[in-house]
Parts: structure tokens; C-alpha cells; sequence
């Protein structure tokens, strides 16, 4: 089962002696206009009945991602649905529904994985403390592999709703702001995403 035995944010701190706190992630979101591909995909989403995580997942929030993508194809891979194998033993394994990796247009999973997407039906404190946990699993993933990234970011979705959260010096900082806006939800991404490649 992995990170999926993951359903309370506080099971992840005490399992793994990390902390959390809730702030304002960010204070200032530069709006970022959907394209017109983008705005049509989800639209003939609406054609489908979106009754379960894995047709969401599928129809929305992959789409949205692949659009942040593409802006930044020269710098970073978009990964969904493979296995991010750490600690077997203490349960920091599984496939994670969409990660981010700082290295271009890669045919097979390498680090650094810098972010992490966990989308959900409709439980969003599931979807954050089981993201919290592969935050955790890609830190430990990272450093394993000779790449020591002192922040990462991650997110849960239930497609309609976007919270963020960042891991920095074993603490998980959950946003107190649920994004719906999609042109804000795109905004964070860009700025989430400059953070890493205008370093590199």
C-alpha cells in the first residue's frame, strides 16, 4: 500500500519526527490565461460523468498539468502514475498520480523530483497527507541519488479544488488559501516551477 496508508497529515509528522504549520503560501499569484486547447479539453470533460478520482484525474487535472508542462518542456519532465520505491519497510513506496522532475523531456523516471501532484475523489486531507508522505519519500528519493533539494512542493486535488503545500527543513507548510481560479491555479505552477528552473 505505500503512501496511500498515508490519511492524516499527523501520521506522517509523528511516524517520521517532521512538523506542520499552516501559512500563506503565497501572497501575490500572477494570473496566467488557459489555452484555448486547454479550455476546450475541459470543457468536453463535462461530457463525461466525472463520478470518480481516476475519470477526474484523467480528464482535468492531467490536462491542466500537461498545459504547465509544456511551458517548460526544456527543463522539466512531467511524470504521472510511476512508483517512488524509498523505505519499503516504512511504508515510503507506491505510485504517485503526477510528479515534476528538473531534467527535460526524459523517457524514464530520474531525479530531482521537485514536485509532487496526489489527486483525490473528494477527501483533501487525505490527498494532503498523502502527498505530504511522497514529499517526503522524493527528499529521501533525491539525497539517495546525490541531489539534495532543500525545497519541494506538492499539491492535492480534487480537481475542483488546489491546495499546496512546501516541505522545507522537515516541515510541511500547508497553504491556508484552496485554489478554484483556474488562471490562479496555473499562476501558481509557473511561479512554483520558475522557482526551480531559473535556478538551473
Amino acid at each position: 500500500m505505500g503512501y496511500s496508508n498515508y490519511k492524516k497529515l499527523k501520521t506522517v509528522t509523528k511516524t517520521f519526527g517532521l512538523d506542520a504549520e499552516k501559512i500563506r503560501l503565497f501572497p501575490t499569484v500572477d494570473l496566467v490565461n488557459p489555452s484555448q486547447w486547454l479550455l476546450e479539453t475541459l470543457e468536453k470533460a463535462t461530457y463525461f460523468p466525472l463520478t470518480n478520482e481516476k475519470v477526474k484525474s484523467e480528464k482535468i487535472v492531467s490536462p491542466i498539468l500537461s498545459e504547465v508542462a509544456e511551458a517548460y518542456l526544456d527543463k522539466i519532465t512531467l511524470f504521472s502514475g510511476e512508483d517512488l520505491p524509498v523505505d519499503s519497510d516504512r511504508d515510503l513506496s507506491g505510485e504517485c498520480d503526477f510528479f515534476f522532475v528538473l531534467a527535460p523531456r526524459k523517457p524514464y523516471m530520474e531525479n530531482p523530483i521537485i514536485s509532487l501532484v496526489e489527486a483525490k475523489d473528494e477527501d483533501m486531507d487525505y490527498g494532503i497527507a498523502q502527498c505530504a508522505a511522497q514529499l517526503y519519500g522524493a527528499k529521501l528519493f533525491n539525497e539517495m541519488e546525490g541531489k539534495k533539494f532543500p525545497i519541494l512542493y506538492g499539491c492535492a486535488t480534487n480537481s475542483h479544488d488546489w491546495q499546496f503545500l512546501r516541505f522545507e527543513n522537515n516541515v510541511f507548510y500547508i497553504d491556508s488559501r484552496v485554489y478554484t481560479d483556474l488562471r490562479e491555479i496555473l499562476g501558481v505552477w509557473h511561479h512554483i516551477l520558475d522557482f526551480y528552473t531559473k535556478k538551473s
